[in-house]
């Protein structure tokens, strides 16, 4: 298991922002890597309503399970644990986990469910002192771009992001994780 604090900023981009950052970092399309990640959570939101995401990252090359919880603004704990492609396939067609320490004390007997998944292209490079992710995402009839940039300390990645943003003449965007712009645009087909 890794288990490891995420230091992270983010903000959402224009496709022309998008594309004008890859020209920047001649980031081409074959940098660019496919994901999907399911979210999961129990029947009474046990995740949500704690400010925590449980989800499963399908890459090409391996599936991680991850629960991501929160320790303060911008900095989050991220535990995870790499199934194999059998675990992935029961977890995804059944919803059956395999024993995980940190999830079964949360959660104990509750089950889990699936309730939507994101798919991603994803181009990273590292930078300075960190890495920055290029994100084109699609889930529930909607798209989007987004910046991000991940780093060992707060006051370091939050300059170097906010001076890369001024730079490339991009606002600063309110930016919510991927696992709540989800969830809007399912609540937002609802309603």
């Amino acid at each position: 298991m890794l288990s490891e604090q995420e230091i992270e900023f983010k903000n959402l981009l224009t496709k022309e922002e998008f594309m004008s950052l890859t020209d920047f970092f001649h980031i081409e399309p074959k940098h660019f890597q496919s994901q999907i990640n399911y979210y999961f959570d129990t029947p009474d939101q046990y995740f949500k309503n704690n400010h925590m995401g449980f989800r499963l990252r399908v890459l090409e090359d391996r599936n991680e399970l991850t629960l991501k919880s929160p320790v303060k603004k911008h900095v989050m704990n991220e535990q995870t644990i790499f199934v194999t492609d059998e675990q992935r396939d029961l977890i995804i067609n059944q919803a059956i986990f395999p024993s995980i320490a940190f999830i079964d004390e949360l959660i104990a007997s509750k089950s889990l469910s699936c309730f939507g998944s994101i798919e991603t292209n994803r181009a990273q490079l590292k930078l300075e002192e960190g890495i920055l992710f290029l994100d084109h995402s699609s889930y529930s009839h909607t798209e989007d771009y987004e910046v991000e940039y991940e780093s060992k300390d707060v006051e370091k990645g939050q300059k170097f992001f906010y001076e890369l943003l001024k730079k490339h003449q991009i606002p600063l965007r309110s930016t919510d994780k991927k696992i709540a712009r989800l969830v809007k645009a399912m609540n937002s087909l609802k309603g």
